[in-house]
């Protein structure tokens, strides 16, 4: 998973410099796993029960030593997570802090907490980006899919306060069976708001600390998957522009060399020069892949990161993945394998469809 999913061109050219250095220039901490919400196909979110029996929260001067070693590390951006991450009980102690070690923070929220206060907090010091998931287009769909209800209107109360006070939002959508009636809304509420956004229709069956992965069924099928995500690319694109688009990807398909295949190896920035962090302190390649992993508390940041960076670069997806036509089109990666096929170097079936699918409407789009 990408956490800087915009960069520009400078911090473009610094990550992939740290790539090529094995710097972990880009990582993410998940503060805590509990969440006012209980989203359908969340694999992260546990009760405060279930919290604590796997573990405990971690405290603010825990996180801050890690965090210094971050920074000596070459750490610069830093994603805080959760759970909801505006729960955690020092959120502001730890922002500062390691906002004045000099790393550059975003925030991912359900944004249903963003009232005026957290408001003037995030004006007086502006985080880099917050990223907010906009679960549908009204309070049904949040009642439905996430059992909480009036959880849309506080959302988009909070995107307007903080988009008045000038702080950079980017709007998330995960997209499963409840909610994919709202696609077409939620971009338009994106781009009324001025916000820029991620429509995702895969959404990867991983398991977490419940050792249990979400309902599957809430998810779409591949060819839903697939057929919807077409759509919201077609529908970002001139008309004229993307028949051209569509040509080109079939003639990419049409001209594959098997010969030639694609690389087995992590195709992301996981574990080259990004790693994630979760609550119980187990660093590993990033949010989704829980394989490898060393807890930085007892085997320090370095040194975690290390033997992280090492591990992850063993790491390769099926032979048949990397010979595959279609894999312009495919979204697989060694997660996908893990957690579709039991894994890593297995083929991910559902993947398989997906691709499938978009090879097909790509084809018909092109002949028109």
């Amino acid at each position: 998973m990408e956490l800087l999913s915009d960069k520009n061109s400078a911090e473009r050219m610094l990550i992939n410099k740290a790539a090529v250095t094995r710097t972990p220039v880009n990582g993410s901490i998940e503060l805590l796993p509990l969440c006012n919400m209980n989203c359908d196909f969340c694999y992260v979110r546990l009760a405060r029960s279930e919290m604590e029996r796997v573990g405990h929260m971690h405290t603010a001067d825990e996180w801050y030593s890690i965090g210094q070693q971050m920074k000596d590390a070459g750490t610069l951006f830093l994603l805080l997570t959760g759970g909801e991450p505006l729960l955690y009980p020092d959120f502001k102690k730890l922002y500062l802090r390691l906002r004045q070690l000099g790393i550059i923070i975003t925030l991912n929220t359900n944004g249903t907490l963003m009232n005026e206060s957290w408001v003037s907090f995030f004006s007086a010091y502006k985080p880099r980006r917050i990223n907010i998931t906009l679960y549908g287009s009204d309070d049904g769909t949040y009642e439905n899919l996430c059992h909480y209800k009036g959880g849309f209107d506080k959302v988009i109360h909070g995107i307007k306060l903080l988009r008045g006070a000038g702080i950079d939002v980017r709007i998330g959508a995960s997209i499963g069976r409840k909610n994919v009636q709202d696609v077409k809304k939620i971009i338009e509420i994106a781009k009324d708001l001025d916000c820029a956004y991620n429509v995702d229709t895969y959404i990867i069956p991983a398991s977490r600390e419940r050792c249990t992965a979400f309902d599957e069924n809430s998810r779409l099928d591949p060819e839903s998957a697939a057929g919807v995500k077409f759509e919201i690319i077609k529908g970002e694109n001139d008309p004229a522009v993307f028949q051209s688009y569509a040509r080109n990807i079939v003639h990419a398909i049409d001209s594959f060399d098997a010969s030639k295949p694609y690389s087995q190896h992590m195709s992301c920035l996981a574990g080259s020069c990004s790693f994630a962090l979760n609550w119980l302190g187990y660093m590993q390649p990033c949010v989704v892949l829980n394989q490898p992993q060393y807890i930085v508390f007892e085997d320090g940041f370095l040194n975690s990161w290390q033997k992280i960076s090492q591990e992850t670069g063993k790491l390769l997806v099926s032979k048949k993945c990397s010979v595959c036509s279609r894999r312009i089109l495919c979204k697989t990666c060694v997660a996908a394998g893990l957690y579709e096929a039991n894994d890593f170097d297995k083929v991910p079936s559902y993947l398989c469809r997906y691709s499938e699918e978009m090879e097909r409407l790509y084809r018909k789009e092109a002949n028109q």
